[in-house]
């Protein structure tokens, strides 16, 4: 998120603070509203990809037909749902 961060404050600055001469070679004002939606991009899939999901199984006995099995599923966002494996398959 931190490079989201600074192409934002980047591209801020360049379309909002630098001014240019009579004959610019290249569009500051553009290149810098490139920059800032490019940072936002960034933040917004940042923010869409932290949620992580970490699943762990044991299967007690597996020579036996009806074995215990059990799963245990870590999220880092507590607000997902999901679907727990019941253990019966």
């Amino acid at each position: 998120m931190g490079w989201g961060i600074f192409l934002m404050v980047l591209g801020a600055i360049l379309a909002l603070a630098v001014r240019q001469g009579d004959s610019p070679t290249v569009d500051l004002d553009t290149v810098g509203v490139i920059l800032f939606a490019a940072g936002v991009a960034v933040v917004l899939l940042r923010q869409h990809r932290t949620t992580q999901e970490r699943v762990v199984t044991h299967i007690d006995d597996t020579t036996d037909p009806n074995r215990v099995k059990h799963t245990v599923i870590e999220r880092s966002d507590p607000t997902a749902t999901y679907a727990p494996d019941d253990g019966l398959h």
